[in-house]
């Protein structure tokens, strides 16, 4: 079984559109990162794609497919933000099993390995709540011509879809089959485009009509995923501070808009792919004019980079040559250290990371405060501070060892109660865990 994916542009030939995006520097991150996984753990990753797709992708990226076929150009009749036709077509393409995985899908383990008897196969079954119901609403009565396996979803008899971050399986005969319904679905209302929202459109010809056609059809779904999912409320799917213990990794919808998620993906590709990521800074550097505020690297720079840091973070004396990027390499993955020392009950370090402002506001005559932590490229994040955050911050202003620090926070906690001291420390853990996430803390042993 082959693993594929598929770019289209949507005949937009401009580098720096964001594809929804929060910026669109992330979305070629995204196509390294993916790419470069499923290479490492599959031994053949197939593209297809059309010829800005090829240009930038290949050409200027060079990422690794074993093969790429550009026969997206021809779907440049459709609107651009039908972006589900690319999946649908290369689906219709295929004559051998395959697993067609997104471009903002990262996997650390086989897909293959796992899903290779599989007749067919999704991410994870949906419950379509009323955020599907408004859009089809909206774009039902535009509708010119409806497949009839749409029929239960229309008259609300059914509400499910299929996520389709993965999706495939040895039935080639039921994709030829469900592929033509789709297309029909589209080409079939090319009157209503200029009338409906063609970028929620794909949810149904896509993902929902794929769900109802194998019920029609009498077909068993595997899933990757076993829990099933409102579609809009997905929960850790950015979680890169849990990889590779995590083993897959979806940037759908809200996750692609949020800085935090993106800024961690960046970094995973620095430090692990940094040659790719000198061959997209060169790119953008073209696009934008700049050459000053991006960092190239090697693999041996990286290295250099991270020792030094360690070495400043023992004896907390920063050096403010490449802090940032210290910083962000040096923490990468710093919370999989931290949690087994603190599974295992080991004594270590804790250093605050000088990277960041304190400041207070006012809000509707509220005062309250928050960290402004800087952030390499990107604009600066913040972090609101409770009481809590206030006591841990001072307690951590000089470098101090785990259970010392934790004896003195029990001077705040007068409770006596066992179970409220666990409840206690399991939050102060917690807080730890996440001042490592947004890069404020550091530890060693």
């Amino acid at each position: 079984m082959k693993i594929i994916q598929s770019f289209w542009s949507g005949n937009q030939t401009d580098f720096t559109n964001n594809y929804g995006w929060y910026n669109y520097k992330y979305n070629w991150l995204s196509w390294i990162l993916s790419c470069h996984q499923l290479v490492k753990h599959h031994k053949e990753v197939e593209l297809y794609t059309d010829r800005f797709g090829y240009d930038i992708l290949i050409t200027k990226l060079q990422l690794p497919y074993t093969k790429v076929h550009v026969v997206l150009d021809d779907l440049n009749r459709y609107h651009k933000d039908l972006w589900a036709m690319a999946k649908i077509k290369t689906f219709q393409m295929q004559d051998e099993p395959f697993l067609h995985v997104d471009g903002d899908v990262f996997v650390w383990e086989s897909l293959t390995d796992k899903f290779k008897n599989a007749n067919l196969v999704t991410q994870n079954l949906e419950i379509t709540t009323d955020y599907y119901g408004r859009m089809w609403n909206d774009i039902s009565p535009n509708l010119k011509y409806m497949p009839s396996e749409m029929a239960n979803y229309h008259n609300k008899l059914s509400n499910f879809a299929c996520n389709m971050g993965i999706i495939g399986g040895t039935d080639i005969n039921f994709f030829k089959e469900y592929t033509k319904a789709s297309i029909a679905f589209v080409d079939n209302n090319i009157d209503s485009w200029s009338s409906i929202n063609g970028f929620n459109f794909n949810i149904f010809f896509e993902q929902v009509l794929f769900y109802e056609f194998t019920k029609s059809k009498n077909k068993k779904v595997d899933f990757l995923l076993e829990e099933v999912s409102e579609d809009n409320d997905y929960k850790g799917f950015g979680d890169f501070q849990k990889v590779p213990h995590k083993t897959y990794l979806h940037l759908l919808g809200v996750f692609k808009r949020n800085a935090s998620v993106c800024k961690a993906m960046e970094v995973y590709i620095m430090k692990y792919y940094s040659e790719s990521y000198s061959k997209i800074t060169t790119l953008i550097n073209e696009a934008e004019g700049n050459h000053n505020e991006i960092e190239f690297l090697t693999t041996t720079k990286i290295s250099e980079l991270i020792t030094k840091f360690g070495n400043e973070i023992k004896t907390n004396d920063f050096i403010p040559e490449n802090f940032l990027l210290k910083r962000d390499l040096f923490t990468e993955g710093l919370t999989n250290n931290l949690e087994n020392l603190l599974m295992n009950k080991l004594d270590f370090t804790i250093v605050l990371i000088k990277g960041f402002d304190k400041k207070d506001a006012i809000i509707n005559d509220a005062k309250f405060s928050f960290l402004e932590i800087y952030e390499l490229n990107s604009a600066p994040r913040t972090y609101e501070l409770d009481e809590i955050d206030e006591i841990i911050l001072t307690e951590l202003s000089s470098p101090i060892q785990y259970f010392d620090f934790i004896s003195k926070m029990n001077n705040y906690f007068e409770d006596e109660d066992e179970d409220s001291k666990t409840d206690f420390l399991i939050l102060l853990n917690g807080r730890l865990i996440n001042y490592v996430v947004l890069k404020i803390i550091s530890i060693y042993r």
